[in-house]
C-alpha cells in the first residue's frame, strides 16, 4: 500500500501498547489555490516596495485547477530566460506551490508575466513572508523529497503524525532553508516511532511476530528498520 500521503494522528505509548492509531487523515497537496489573473492579482507588483509585509497565497486570486503536465507548454525559452535574468530567479518553488505547477512550467508562467508587465504574486525578495497553505507546502515539499526521506527525518524528529512532518518541511524549503540533515543510522526509539508513523498498532506487531517468530518489540523494531530503509513488510 503507497502512504505517501497518508498523514496519522497521534500516538500513544500506553501501559502494554506499542502504538494505537486514534485517526488517520488523508492530505492531499493535488489542488492549489492561487492563479494570478493580471494586475489585480494578489495585490503585489513585480516591484520593489510594492508588496505589504506578509502576502496571502490565496488573496483575491481565482481558483487554479490542479496542473496538468500533459497540458500543451505555453512559455517559450525568452519567458524561461526573462524568469532566469529576474530578481525572482531563486522563487521557482514558491511559484510553483502557488500556481500548482511544477518548477519550469512557473518559472515559465512567471517570465512571460515579467515581459508582459504584470504582477506576480510577491514582490522580489518577499517569497519568503507570503502566507502559504498547509496544501502549498506540501506541494512543495513532494516534488523535493522523496517519501522515505520524509519518515526518516519524521522519526528522528519524534513528530506526532506525517502530516505535520511534511507541513514543517515544506514551509522550510519555501523560506529557501536547507532540509535537516537524514540520520545515518535510527534508535530503537526512532524505529518504534516509525512503526507508529506508518500507522501499525498492537494488531501488526502480533502479526508481524508471528510471521517472524519472535516477540513483539522485536517485531517492531525490524518493521521500524525496514520502513525507514523503505522497504515493504509482509502486511
Amino acid at each position: 500500500m503507497d502512504h505517501s500521503n497518508d498523514t496519522l494522528a497521534s500516538k500513544n505509548h500506553g501501559s502494554g501498547s506499542a502504538f494505537r492509531r486514534v485517526g488517520a487523515t488523508v492530505a492531499v497537496a493535488c489542488a492549489i489555490t492561487g492563479s494570478i489573473m493580471g494586475l489585480g492579482a494578489m495585490g503585489a507588483l513585480a516591484t520593489p516596495g510594492s508588496s505589504p509585509a506578509v502576502v496571502t497565497a490565496s488573496d483575491d486570486a481565482t481558483p487554479t485547477p490542479a496542473f496538468d503536465p500533459t497540458t500543451k507548454v505555453t512559455y517559450t525559452e525568452a519567458d524561461l530566460a526573462a524568469f532566469a535574468a529576474s530578481p525572482y530567479a531563486g522563487d521557482a518553488l514558491n511559484l510553483a506551490a502557488i500556481w500548482g505547477t511544477d518548477t519550469e512550467w512557473a518559472a515559465g508562467k512567471a517570465g512571460s508575466k515579467i515581459q508582459a508587465g504584470i504582477a506576480l504574486p510577491f514582490a522580489p525578495g518577499e517569497s519568503s513572508s507570503v502566507d502559504y497553505s498547509t496544501d502549498q507546502k506540501l506541494l512543495a515539499l513532494q516534488s523535493q523529497v522523496d517519501f522515505t526521506e520524509i519518515m526518516q527525518l519524521a522519526a528522528a524528529w519524534d513528530s506526532d503524525d506525517l502530516l505535520s512532518a511534511k507541513v514543517e518541511l515544506g514551509a522550510l524549503l519555501l523560506a529557501h532553508q536547507p532540509l535537516p540533515a537524514v540520520p545515518t543510522s535510527f534508535s530503537d526509539e526512532e524505529k518504534e516511532n516509525a512503526f507508529g508513523l506508518w500507522g501499525y498498532t498492537d494488531a501488526e506487531a502480533v502479526k508481524l511476530a508471528g510471521l517472524w517468530q519472535t516477540d513483539t518489540h522485536s517485531a517492531i523494531l525490524r518493521a521500524g528498520t525496514d520502513i525507514l530503509a523503505g522497504n515493504d513488510l509482509p502486511l
